[in-house]
């Protein structure tokens, strides 16, 4: 089994469990949502309608909802557990962004913070949703075959190609799609790289350009805007005006004045 990470991910509860003793079996129960298990000591033996998992300390399983989630052998075993639903849920064996449902993941500090940020009592259900999201992304990323230096360059590739793209091309679904990535996997790529986020990467770009235009150009306010694929220039002057604290007018102002030498 695996599904499409793009699809919204809903957070509905979580916990922790250590078995009693080496007797102790999972319950059988139907599930009516996808459930993520993450084993830290013992071995967990868990099913579904489909397979039963052998889940070791560092692994993980999720298991999708089902008539009958069971327990088929006892064991001693500490376990995180997190359940979720997706609003559309879309399996497939073909696409590469697509998540597995069983893997290793070692980093269990990585599991510890999550779970904690699910725990805020005053966080709202999108911000908790968002967290699972992101849980959900760590594990993937973690075993993926790409190696950290591969991440760095995909890193690189984005940014340069950033600098050279047309204007109309500077959205992040349109630059997830030139490099066949998932927009969230993309994005949390190039945040964790350089410690900004993806669009403000291509905010930063256009108002690169924007300043270029201003400063060398004639052309105006309202034909500047149009060309990086503003709305109207309204738009444009707003986004300017909060980057740069100075009106695109004002700018070309003071960049006028300042090559006269006055």
């Amino acid at each position: 089994m695996k599904f499409d990470l793009s699809t919204a991910i809903e957070f509905l509860l979580h916990g922790t469990f250590e078995a009693p003793d080496s007797k102790w079996v999972h319950m059988s129960r139907s599930m009516e949502c996808y459930e993520l298990f993450y084993v830290t000591s013992g071995i967990l033996y868990i099913s579904d309608d489909q397979k039963q998992y052998v889940v070791n300390a560092g692994e993980f399983v999720i298991t999708p909802p089902c008539k009958n989630q069971y327990g088929w052998k006892p064991s001693a075993c500490k376990f995180y557990y997190f359940h979720f639903n997706m609003k559309k849920a879309c399996f497939t064996d073909t696409i590469d962004s697509f998540f597995p449902a069983c893997g290793k993941y070692r980093n269990v500090n990585t599991i510890e913070k999550y779970y904690t940020l699910l725990s805020f009592e005053h966080c709202s259900l999108e911000i908790l949703n968002h967290f699972m999201a992101i849980l959900l992304l760590e594990l993937k990323n973690g075993e993926e075959p790409k190696k950290v230096k591969e991440t760095a360059q995909l890193c690189k590739s984005v940014l340069t190609y950033i600098q050279l793209a047309p204007a109309e091309q500077l959205k992040v679904s349109l630059v997830a799609g030139k490099f066949q990535y998932n927009e969230k996997y993309i994005s949390s790529c190039i945040t964790k790289e350089t410690g900004t986020p993806l669009k403000k990467h291509l905010k930063a770009e256009l108002i690169k350009r924007a300043k270029h235009m201003l400063e060398y150009t004639d052309y105006s306010v309202s034909q500047i805007s149009e060309m990086l694929g503003y709305s109207d220039a309204h738009s444009f002057s707003h986004v300017f005006k909060n980057t740069e604290q100075i009106s695109p007018r004002t700018y070309r102002l003071i960049k006028t004045k300042s090559q006269a030498g006055l």
